[in-house]
C-alpha cells in the first residue's frame, strides 16, 4: 500500500482491510472485484491485483508458507527488488538492504552520496552504504528506523537536522546543504486535460461503466469524455458520442465541475445531468451496470468516480 502513497492515506485504509482479508487464503480466495473495491481511493490499482496474485501463488507453489527469500520472493507477482528486501528485513529478520525513498534520503544525506535519484549508480552506492550498517541481530529494526526518520524529520524540504539523532554524524549536514542530496530529476510539466462527464440517474440509482483496458481495468466509473488538452468542446462531444451509443442525452450545461490531479496530469472535469432516450440500450449495454449509493460506496471505483459522485450529491 505504501508504494506511491502516503503513510496518513494508508492509515486509513489498512486496517479495514486486513480486517475483510485477514490471512493469506482468504485473499486468494476472493474475487478480484472485491479486492480493488476494498483498495478504491488508494490508486495504481495493479497492487491491489497483485497482491491477490501473489496470495494465490504463495497458497500453489509455497504450500501457503510466505517465503523469506529475497530471490523467491521477487518471482511474486508485484514485488520488486526493494518490496522483496523490505519483507526479508522487516518480517524475517534477513540482512537484506531495503531502500525506499525515505531511506535513500537520509542514507544519500548522510554519507554525502552524489548522483541522480532513481539512476542505477545512485541507487547501487545506497544499497551498498545499507548493507554496511544493517547489524547481524534484528536488522529489520534498522530498516524501520531508516524509514521513520527520512518519513518524520529528514524531509524532502527544509529537514529537521537539530532534531536529528543522526545530526553530528551527517556529511550533507556538516556540508551545510543536506537538500542537495540526493540530486533529484526535473519533475515533468503539469499537462492541464479536459473532461466531461455524466450523472445518468433512475431512480435512487445512477449509471456507471466498466473501464477496459488502462490501469483502471475493470473498475467502475461515469461515462465521460476526456480531451487531449483543455478543450471543452471536445470533452463535451467525445462525452456525446459516449452517451449517444447508450440512449441517453445530456444537459445542455454543466451542473457540477470537480478538479483531480493524477501524478502531473491536472483534470477540470464538467459534469452533466444525462436523461435516457431508451432504455433497452441502457440496459443491454455492456458494461453498464445500475448502482444505488450504498452499492457505489462499496464498489470497485477510483477517486475521480467518487469525487462526482459526492459533487452531485449521490454520495
Amino acid at each position: 500500500m505504501l508504494q506511491q502513497t502516503t503513510v496518513e492515506t494508508v492509515r486509513r485504509r489498512y486496517d479495514r482491510f486486513l480486517a475483510r482479508f485477514p490471512s493469506l487464503s482468504t485473499l486468494a480466495r476472493a474475487r478480484e472485484d472485491s479486492v480493488v473495491a476494498a483498495w478504491s481511493g488508494l490508486g495504481y490499482y495493479a497492487r491491489a491485483r497483485n497482491l491477490r496474485r501473489a496470495a494465490r501463488e504463495i497458497l500453489s507453489r509455497h504450500d501457503g508458507i510466505f517465503p523469506s527469500d529475497p530471490r523467491v520472493l521477487t518471482s511474486l507477482p508485484g514485488l520488486g527488488d526493494y518490496t522483496a528486501a523490505a519483507i526479508a528485513s522487516l518480517a524475517f529478520g534477513v540482512r537484506a538492504p531495503a531502500a525506499d525513498a525515505n531511506v535513500t534520503r537520509v542514507v544519500s544525506r548522510l554519507f554525502a552520496i552524489a548522483g541522480l535519484l532513481g539512476s542505477r549508480p545512485h541507487r547501487d552506492a545506497v544499497l551498498e552504504r545499507v548493507a554496511e550498517l544493517l547489524p547481524r541481530d534484528r536488522p529489520g529494526d534498522l530498516t524501520a528506523a531508516l524509514m521513520d526518520l527520512g518519513q518524520g524529520i529528514c524531509a524532502p524540504r527544509r529537514p529537521a537536522c537539530l532534531r536529528c539523532p543522526l545530526e553530528s554524524l551527517c556529511r550533507g549536514r556538516r556540508e551545510g546543504a543536506p537538500e542537495d542530496y540526493p540530486r533529484r530529476r526535473t519533475k515533468p510539466a503539469p499537462v492541464e486535460i479536459a473532461v466531461a462527464a455524466a450523472v445518468v440517474r433512475r431512480g435512487d440509482r445512477a449509471l456507471l461503466l466498466r473501464r477496459r483496458g488502462g490501469f483502471l481495468e475493470g473498475m467502475w466509473e461515469f461515462p465521460c469524455g476526456p480531451a487531449p488538452g483543455k478543450s471543452r468542446r471536445a470533452a463535451r462531444a467525445h462525452l456525446s458520442q459516449t452517451l449517444s451509443r447508450l440512449g441517453i442525452r445530456r444537459d445542455r450545461f454543466p451542473s457540477a465541475a470537480v478538479r483531480h490531479t493524477v501524478v502531473n496530469r491536472r483534470l477540470e472535469i464538467e459534469v452533466f445531468r444525462g436523461r435516457t432516450t431508451s432504455s433497452a440500450s441502457t440496459a443491454e449495454a455492456r458494461d453498464a451496470r445500475w448502482f444505488s449509493a450504498r452499492e457505489l460506496a462499496r464498489a470497485a471505483i477510483p477517486t475521480l468516480t467518487r469525487k462526482i459522485a459526492r459533487a452531485v450529491g449521490f454520495l
